[in-house]
C-alpha cells in the first residue's frame, strides 16, 4: 500500500522516539538539585517550606490539554491568592508541541505540563527531561505505581461510544461495535478527527492493539471469521477501513459530538466517538446522552491524562504546590461527605483542586478519594487500556493509514 503523507506531529514522535535521550548537562542537573526534583526529591516533604517558597516565587504556569485547568486555576487562586496563575489551554498535541519548540529554543516558561499522549510523554518528554515526574510524598501510597510511573496521572478518562437515551428508551441501539459499519448506521456514526488530536489517534491506536477482542466480537456478531481487506494488517485496520467505508462524520470539537448525540427530540441520531466527560452536558444543556457500557468488545476506551513538572521551570515550588493541590489534599477519604456545589464551601475545602475534575468522565488515580455521584460503577465498567509502548510503535503507522483511508 502507497502511503501519501505523515503529519508533522506523528513524524517528530517517530524521530524522537527513536533517538536516544538527549544529554541534558550540568545546567539541568543543577536545575533538579535546587529544585529538590528527581533523585533529590525529599523522602519526607516539608509542606510549609514548599509553600513559603512558592509564595516567593509568585508565579506559576500552565499548559494544559483540558479547558478543565481554567476552573482549577481559578480554585487555586481562592486558596493561594499571593500566586499569580498562567493557564492556557492548548489541546494534546498543541501543548506538547509548544513545550518541544520552547525547549529547543532554550526558553523555559512553563512550570506545570498537564496533558494526554501516553507515547509522546513517555518516550520524548520525560526521557528528554522536557517534563519531571512530580509525585507528593503523600501520594505514593495511595496512586498504583503504573499511574505514578513513569509520569503521574492527573485523572484517567475515557473515549466512549454515546448515544441518545432519549431516542433509544427502551434499549441502547447497538449490541456490537460491528453495527456501526452497516447500512443503518450509514452516516450516523461520528467522532472527532485524529489528525489534530492526540487523544482521538491514541483511541484509534488502541483499537489496532485489541485487534483480537475486535476480531473475536466480529465473529460473534457475523457468526463467521472476520475477512480483512487490502491493506488492513488485523480487525482493528479493519474496523476503522469499515467505518469510513460506511460514511464516517468527523467533527471539529467535542462539544459538537455532544450535541450530535444528545439533542433531544430527534428520530434517527447518530453515536459518537466522545470523550467520556461530556456526559456532564445531560445536565448543563438537557442533552440525553448515554454511554455504551454494555457492547462487544467494549464502548469504553480509557486513557491517562498526565501531569509533570517542566523541565527547568522557573518556578518549581509554585509547580509542586499547584500538583498537589489539583491531586487533593491528604486528609481526603472514601467516607468523606461531599455536597454540591463542588467548588464552593466546605466541599472545596475538602476536595481542593479535584472540585473542578469532581464528575463522571475524569477520575482521580487516587484509591482513597470519593467516587463522583453517578460514577460508582466505574470501577467494574468493561474498559479497553492502550498501552505505551504499542503507543509508541503504532502511532505513526496509524496515523498513515488513516490519512491513506481518507484521501481515497
Amino acid at each position: 500500500m502507497t502511503r501519501l503523507r505523515i503529519s508533522l506531529a506523528t513524524l517528530a514522535l517517530a524521530v524522537l522516539t527513536a533517538s536516544p535521550a538527549l544529554a541534558q548537562g550540568a545546567e539541568f542537573e543543577a536545575w533538579l538539585k535546587s529544585a529538590e526534583l528527581g533523585a533529590d526529591q525529599p523522602a519526607e516533604e516539608n509542606w510549609d517550606e514548599i509553600i513559603r517558597k512558592a509564595k516567593e516565587e509568585g508565579e506559576v504556569t500552565i499548559y494544559s490539554s483540558s479547558s478543565g485547568v481554567n476552573a482549577l486555576a481559578e480554585d487555586f487562586r481562592k486558596f493561594y491568592p499571593e500566586i499569580k496563575v498562567n493557564a492556557y489551554d492548548l489541546g494534546s498535541e498543541k501543548t506538547i508541541e509548544k513545550v518541544v519548540r520552547e525547549h529547543q529554543a532554550g526558553v523555559y516558561a512553563v512550570d506545570v505540563v498537564n496533558t494526554a499522549g501516553t507515547a509522546q510523554m513517555f518516550f520524548d518528554m520525560v526521557p528528554n527531561g522536557r517534563v519531571v515526574n512530580y509525585v507528593p510524598r503523600y501520594l505514593v501510597d495511595k496512586i498504583p505505581q503504573e499511574l505514578r510511573e513513569p509520569l503521574l496521572t492527573h485523572v484517567v478518562e475515557a473515549t466512549t461510544l454515546m448515544y441518545n437515551a432519549d431516542t433509544y428508551k427502551d434499549a441502547p441501539p447497538i449490541t456490537n461495535v460491528w453495527q456501526l459499519t452497516e447500512p443503518d448506521w450509514n452516516k450516523r456514526f461520528a467522532m472527532k478527527s485524529p489528525l489534530g488530536s492526540l487523544t482521538s489517534l491514541a483511541l484509534l491506536t488502541s483499537i489496532v492493539e485489541h485487534a483480537d477482542d475486535f476480531a473475536a466480537a466480529y465473529e460473534k456478531h457475523a457468526g463467521k471469521p472476520i475477512e480483512l481487506s487490502d491493506g488492513s494488517e488485523n480487525a482493528g485496520y479493519e474496523f476503522l477501513h469499515r467505518l469510513l467505508q460506511n460514511d464516517l462524520v468527523i467533527y471539529d470539537s467535542g462539544s459538537k459530538l455532544a450535541t450530535a448525540s444528545g439533542l433531544k427530540g430527534q428520530s434517527s441520531p447518530p453515536i459518537t466517538f466522545s470523550s467520556m466527560h461530556y456526559i456532564g452536558k445531560n445536565a448543563s444543556d438537557d442533552y440525553a446522552n448515554e454511554i455504551l457500557t454494555d457492547v462487544d468488545p467494549a464502548g469504553v476506551y480509557a486513557y491517562s491524562t498526565y501531569v509533570g513538572i517542566a523541565g527547568r521551570a522557573p518556578h518549581p515550588n509554585a509547580a509542586k504546590l499547584f500538583i498537589a493541590f489539583q491531586m487533593g489534599p491528604k486528609d481526603l477519604t472514601r467516607e468523606t461527605r461531599l455536597d454540591k456545589p463542588y467548588r464552593e464551601g466546605e466541599s472545596l475545602q475538602k476536595l481542593q483542586g479535584l472540585a473542578s475534575y469532581f464528575k463522571v468522565g475524569t477520575f482521580s488515580p487516587r484509591t482513597d478519594v470519593p467516587l463522583p455521584p453517578g460514577g460508582e460503577n466505574w470501577p467494574e465498567v468493561r474498559k479497553i487500556f492502550g498501552s505505551a509502548e504499542f503507543q509508541r510503535d503504532n502511532v505513526a503507522a496509524v496515523n498513515d493509514f488513516w490519512i491513506y483511508e481518507t484521501s481515497n
